[in-house]
């Protein structure tokens, strides 16, 4: 049996990219198949990731032409008529070249229309479009309907599907009235960990890169790694920083990081706009080892963010062993007591308030041993290997009916 996991995007991409590194990696560390994977990545960038790494990999390059004729297929009439005179997608001509029984998609993904004649299994991580559709990265270029049609596919071809939480999974049997034995659900294990366990670089090492940055050292600082779209909500974290300037609080210094991801400008000229450049510093995208540094030397994780339940923040906030202000109405029921500091996105002063919670340390120091063991139980590899290893029999068990 010969199995594809299909690693998408590149490093430049942040968290989805590395979630799905990390789950490629204990994948490959299966025993009972590892001899059965080939690691298939999308870009030269995450080749060149990977060599440093020493990780075998296969490249099935995205081109122009891939794009052109994914959009065409999308279209019924361009569809039947490429199907007519039989012009097939290049990932469907790459994965017959290469053999493939099984793909494995470490995220929903449009190759998935095409395994024709290939069963996979894909991982769905959220139905925000669905949830969250008033946001521009949910409802502009028709993304919307693209993404409604590959759920769609997905849903109706897919050998098994993996969600994060439960509560995802309550998602997909309420909007696409899934089989509940077709859903698997598997917790994230974020990859931050794995890298600074792998690095074994002292603590001078982040201190002097968090030096770097230039922050001052007299303020408690809270920082949010995320992409700057719109449903991450950094305008709530100005708003709240307005409201402590307002008060003459000049305790707190709130750190952005991530990438552009259409809402950058807007943030950063509102914090100029309203004179805030004091209270927030933007640092965009940073590298592995300086995200390292931050959680290691930061105070606190806010995330006010629109769509959830399940952020990777969360677990690296608990691994770091780091504080985390949290949208109260995603929290999900296994998140509620004393691990997460709930804050009511619709009210800054709210956040303002649970800032309060720095005068006691005490409480802080409970919180966060109680998420680090929480962390070691909902995180473990084992339980993901033999997720896996499971599912992965049980299709192996049904290839030998016919090979």
């Amino acid at each position: 049996m010969k199995i594809g996991i299909y690693l998408e995007g590149s490093p430049k991409m942040g968290g989805g990219f590395f979630q799905s590194l990390k789950a490629s990696l204990l994948l490959l560390d299966i025993k009972k198949f590892e001899s059965n994977f080939e690691l298939i990545i999308t870009n030269k960038n995450t080749k060149t990731y990977l060599k440093k790494k020493n990780i075998k990999n296969k490249l099935f390059q995205i081109s122009k032409l891939s794009n052109y004729l994914s959009q065409l297929f999308e279209i019924d009439y361009f569809r039947d008529l490429l199907n007519k005179i039989k012009i097939n997608h290049p990932f469907y001509k790459f994965i017959s070249k290469n053999k493939y029984d099984l793909i494995i998609f470490l995220g929903p993904s449009q190759m998935s229309k095409f395994c024709k004649e290939v069963a996979f299994i894909s991982n769905i991580w959220d139905l925000d479009h669905k949830k969250n559709s008033q946001f521009p990265e949910h409802n502009s270029n028709n993304f919307y309907e693209q993404k409604e049609k590959l759920f769609k596919e997905i849903i109706t071809r897919a050998f098994k599907i993996i969600v994060p939480h439960e509560s995802n999974k309550k998602d997909l049997i309420n909007f696409y009235k899934v089989d509940d034995t077709k859903i698997i659900t598997q917790n994230f294990i974020p990859m931050l960990p794995t890298i600074y366990n792998e690095n074994k670089l002292d603590k001078e090492f982040y201190d002097n890169l968090f030096i770097n940055f230039k922050l001052p050292s007299n303020k408690k600082i809270i920082f949010y790694p995320a992409q700057f779209w719109a449903h991450k909500n950094h305008k709530y974290i100005i708003d709240a920083a307005e409201i402590l300037k307002n008060e003459n609080n000049t305790k707190f210094l709130f750190v952005f990081c991530g990438g552009n991801k259409g809402n950058f400008k807007y943030i950063k000229d509102l914090i100029t706009k309203k004179k805030l450049d004091d209270i927030i510093k933007i640092l965009t995208f940073v590298s592995d080892d300086e995200l390292i540094s931050l959680y290691l030397n930061s105070n606190g994780v806010v995330m006010p963010t629109y769509c959830g339940p399940t952020n990777l923040p969360i677990y690296e906030s608990f691994y770091f062993k780091k504080i985390i202000f949290y949208t109260k109405d995603l929290i999900p029921n296994d998140l509620i007591n004393d691990h997460l500091i709930n804050i009511d996105i619709t009210s800054p002063k709210d956040f303002c308030s649970q800032l309060e919670i720095y005068a006691d340390i005490s409480k802080i120091e409970k919180i966060v041993e109680n998420n680090y063991k929480y962390y070691e139980l909902i995180c473990d590899e084992n339980i993901f290997k033999k997720n896996y290893e499971n599912i992965l029999s049980e299709f192996a068990y049904l290839l030998n009916r016919w090979k």
